[in-house]
């Protein structure tokens, strides 16, 4: 089991209990009809769709799950070969080309470093 399912288990194991409490307690003063039996399955999927939201606002997801990582790793590998075929064909780069570059290869590297740390996400 990866770091990542033994947080979706602990997050699911502790959001279960409180979403089955609460789904009874709604079920209980509605009159919709519904049965203890019924309160428990809602309760269980209401749980586990909560527990991957909780993992992605706590940026506990694998890095081959997260948008941003892929995102930054395309850019960074676009900037990269730019930069080699320039290179490459023995001329030097246009401070233009040079300058978009760089920039894209220092933006990728610090949205990746800054993804990599985060403990948790932006105004929590």
């Amino acid at each position: 089991m990866t770091a990542t399912e033994k947080a979706a288990a602990a997050v699911l194991a502790q959001l279960t209990s409180a979403i089955t409490v609460a789904t009874h307690q709604a079920i209980a003063n509605s009159a919709s009809g519904l049965g203890g039996a019924d309160a428990a399955v809602i309760a269980k999927e209401v749980a586990k769709e909560t527990a991957a939201v909780v993992i992605n606002q706590t940026n506990n997801e694998p890095w081959y799950q997260s948008r941003v990582t892929l995102g930054a790793l395309l850019v960074l590998v676009g900037g990269l070969y730019s930069l080699g075929l320039n290179f490459a064909d023995g001329s030097p780069p246009s401070v233009d080309s040079l300058t978009s570059q760089l920039t894209a290869i220092v933006g990728a590297s610090t949205v990746l470093h800054g993804r990599w740390v985060a403990k948790k996400p932006v105004g929590a």
